[in-house]
């Protein structure tokens, strides 16, 4: 049993009813600190809905999810940002006419201190915080292997380059565990093996990590620990090697086996 010290994130009972459909079914697990943790399942399942909940898009009917020691269940999406939990999503979601500095900066939104009357009359704290900003945010696209892209339009990368651009404005939040949501959709085989070095690397700066995928092979490759879900209910949890023989998560991938 880890220490309660040693845990990021706690998951306890969770469940979220929507009208009569009961989408997630009081599902629990923990993910311990500057891990990699994989939540897994068939499509349907109910693993975006599990990442809504924990970053605030909605609140659950019951159960609680504890951050850093905190209960945040309910709290709205800014106010979880605000305390630490940075998040992707399936869909690509840049802002196309930015360049790709300017892209990252907007990460930095919850973390500025400069109100309007500094922002509107360039004060000298606005700009002396604006410069920081700036070294910050190209810092972070360097760590990314974009800092040669910082000033191209954010429509101008490759699909791959994107879905490392929309990490790289999460991370300027400063989060202490961020979630990504389906990040290699739509990626190819040299793609993949990028996002494995980078997910490996926010996790080797003592950042928390919360991966839904769907690819078994990166999921098996990168994760410490691993909770599986089907129908809104946790059917296996535990290491890479012990999901891979669970029999209940076997059956529920169709009686195939995981392709990994």
């Amino acid at each position: 049993m880890s220490e309660k010290n040693d845990i990021m994130l706690e998951v306890q009972d969770l469940t979220i009813r929507f009208g009569g459909l009961v989408a997630v079914n009081a599902v629990n697990f923990q993910v311990q600190k500057g891990s990699i943790f994989g939540l897994i399942g068939p499509n349907g399942a109910g693993k975006t809905t599990l990442f809504n909940m924990i970053s605030g898009v909605y609140k659950p009917t019951s159960g609680k999810v504890i951050f850093d020691g905190q209960e945040i269940q309910g709290k709205p999406a800014y106010k979880v940002n605000t305390l630490g939990i940075a998040r992707t999503y399936q869909n690509i979601n840049l802002f196309k006419k930015m360049t790709v500095l300017e892209n990252v900066m907007v990460g930095c939104h919850s973390r500025t201190k400069c109100g309007l009357f500094s922002s509107t009359f360039r004060t000298p704290g606005q700009r002396r915080e604006e410069k920081a900003v700036v070294e910050k945010c190209r810092d972070i696209l360097e760590f990314m292997d974009l800092g040669d892209k910082a000033d191209f339009l954010a429509s101008n990368l490759s699909y791959g380059e994107q879905r490392r651009l929309e990490i790289s404005r999460a991370l300027a939040s400063d989060p202490k565990m961020i979630l990504l949501d389906e990040p290699a959709a739509g990626m190819n085989g040299a793609e993949k093996e990028e996002l494995q070095r980078t997910i490996r690397k926010i996790a080797d700066k003592g950042i928390t990590v919360l991966l839904v995928e769907h690819d078994m092979k990166l999921v098996m490759n990168v994760t410490h620990q691993i909770c599986v879900i089907s129908f809104g209910k946790r059917i296996g949890y535990g290491t890479p090697e012990e999901i891979q023989q669970n029999p209940d998560v076997i059956e529920a991938y169709l009686g195939g086996g995981l392709d990994v």
